[in-house]
């Protein structure tokens, strides 16, 4: 048989798909906080708008799909509605193996990119990092101060654009804006008391998203089965401003740089 060859119908499987509804089973330490309003108008494509308050939330967790290492994850998002629908834009969706960028992104759209990713919990000490092309971009740290009530099942929703990049460099082709429907069970949850720190890149910007308030600092162990679905079709001159929020500048790379931040 010759691997790279035809596949049969039983055999022509998106193993993204099933690996999402099956229970993924994570730890995380996610932060909540507060920053300027016009900060969050300026980095949402249309049809998204801002919610009503500024609300950022970053997440770095331990993930563990059946069939598969365990990888490290992590989102950051802004708040913002879809009509009447309320739900978390992500900037920044860094991952640490390749299978996790290359399916998250051809299947659902999301801006995954490859980066170093740590969380580390020993008794109550809870610390975690992105590190991406010799830059810290975001640290946690913080001790766990006791338990908090695990919410109800719930779904969260993700919202990302689906498009590639036009071949003849004419600008991007078919882009849909696209739900990421999060189904979570909640087994547990602890409060935090810490800090949130952001580094400065010039491909990665999270820095730029500042800090007003934090509002919260949790750890969590949850069960999560992820669906997509396509919401609409968007017009590629609404998202050509922002495409540099996936796609990394590597013209950047070649300028003078000051020595890697670290946070």
């Amino acid at each position: 048989m010759i691997r790279y060859g035809a596949r049969p119908p039983e055999a022509q499987v998106d193993h993204e798909i099933d690996a999402t509804k099956a229970p993924i089973a994570t730890e995380a330490v996610t932060v909540t906080y507060l920053t300027d309003p016009e900060i969050v108008a300026a980095v949402l494509p249309k049809p998204l708008e801002p919610a009503a308050e500024p609300l950022v939330r970053v997440q770095l967790q331990r993930v563990r799909i059946e069939g598969r290492p365990p990888f490290g994850s992590a989102v950051f998002s802004v708040t913002a509605r879809h009509g009447e629908l309320q739900g978390d834009y992500p900037l920044f969706m860094p991952q640490s193996t390749e299978q996790s960028v290359t399916g998250g992104r051809e299947t659902f759209g999301e801006p995954k990119k490859l980066a170093h990713i740590e969380v580390e919990r020993d008794a109550n000490s809870v610390t975690a990092t992105v590190d991406r092309l010799g830059y810290q971009l975001i640290r946690v740290h913080g001790r766990v101060t006791g338990p908090a009530a695990p919410p109800p099942d719930q779904v969260n929703t993700e919202f990302y654009f689906k498009f590639l990049r036009a071949p003849d460099g004419s600008g991007i082709t078919d882009p849909h804006l696209v739900y990421g429907e999060y189904h979570r069970h909640y087994e547990l949850l602890e409060n935090i008391e810490g800090t949130l720190e952001l580094g400065d890149s010039p491909l990665d910007p999270v820095a730029d998203i500042v800090i007003r308030q934090l509002t919260s600092i949790t750890w969590c162990r949850r069960r999560t089965a992820q669906v997509g679905r396509i919401a609409e079709r968007v017009p590629a001159e609404w998202l050509l401003p922002y495409v540099h929020q996936r796609y990394d500048d590597v013209a950047l790379l070649a300028a003078p740089r000051p020595e890697p931040t670290r946070v």
